[in-house]
């Protein structure tokens, strides 16, 4: 049975990605808090103690990482800086320090969004954020070795997260459904890609 390590398993995605890997592989869960092993991913010696705890791994899978959705005139130069060192460069070490870690032919699976590609008022950070997910997945894909796989996925709303902040979730995919995406990056053959999360039509 493969080992896969999920960061960010506390979450509403990291649960349902764990639950959808449940029946199919040995599920190392970590998160900031809420989870056996703790990580905080934008502490690259947080990161190195995950691994050296962990050891080999068939998948890494990230859902973790956190920026601030504010305006553009109030964001600060400290909402930069932790944005960028907790989603981006947390993803980025994730990648770095746990390719070792991954047996020939693993997978690694991090988490960009849509944002990227359709911002919005508030979403500076986190758009460019996810831009710079996509570029180092392409770019992370052609120098890693022993065929293990990089990959990202791109989530719209979260139906799940829509109806807790009174929205009409109709927009939204299911989080189960996202879930299924983030395994078969796991499990396929696609180096490099960033694939959409978003309920169609």
């Amino acid at each position: 049975m493969k080992r896969v390590l999920v960061v960010g398993a506390s979450g509403l995605l990291g649960r349902s990605i764990c639950e959808a890997l449940s029946n199919t592989a040995d599920v190392v869960q970590a998160s900031r808090s809420g989870s056996p092993e703790k990580v905080d991913i934008s502490d690259p010696a947080s990161i190195s103690e995950l691994f050296d705890r962990v050891g080999p791994v068939d998948g890494l899978v990230c859902v973790a990482g956190t920026a601030p959705f504010l305006p553009w005139s109030a964001l600060t130069d400290d909402d930069w800086a932790n944005g960028l060192a907790n989603k981006l460069m947390g993803q980025v070490n994730l990648t770095r320090k746990g390719a070792p870690f991954l047996r020939d032919g693993g997978a690694i699976v991090l988490t960009s969004g849509l944002l990227s590609e359709m911002p919005m008022v508030g979403s500076s950070i986190m758009s460019t954020i996810n831009a710079a997910v996509n570029a180092f997945v392409r770019s992370a894909a052609l120098e890693i070795s022993r065929g293990v796989r990089v990959n990202a996925v791109s989530p719209g709303w979260v139906a799940e997260s829509m109806v807790a902040m009174g929205m009409d979730p109709s927009p939204g995919m299911p989080a189960a459904d996202i879930a299924r995406i983030f395994v078969g990056l796991l499990d396929g053959e696609s180096n490099g890609m960033t694939v959409p999360a978003v309920k169609a039509g």
